[in-house]
């Protein structure tokens, strides 16, 4: 499912130059996600969208607090 989003996707709008690889455009999404299963089951977090090696957009975590009794915790569910 991964690959219908991303390199499948590319090569279907023949878009030239795609990848992360020598000669490639550096466009790229990091997602907050432990690998591509997470990150499209959680709907992940962009946390940095790079465009031609650029950082252009960038994100804080996502953080939820958790309540067991009287304590409170801070918990990334992607890690």
């Amino acid at each position: 499912l991964f690959e219908a989003v991303t390199t499948n996707a590319a090569r279907v709008m023949n878009l030239e130059n795609y990848g992360l690889k020598p000669g490639c455009h550096a466009d790229m999404l990091v997602l907050q996600a432990a690998d591509p299963i997470e990150a499209i089951r959680l709907k992940a977090t962009r946390l940095q969208v790079i465009r031609r090696g650029q950082l252009i957009a960038q994100t804080p975590p996502s953080v939820s607090q958790v309540t067991l009794g009287d304590q409170m915790t801070e918990v990334d569910f992607c890690l």
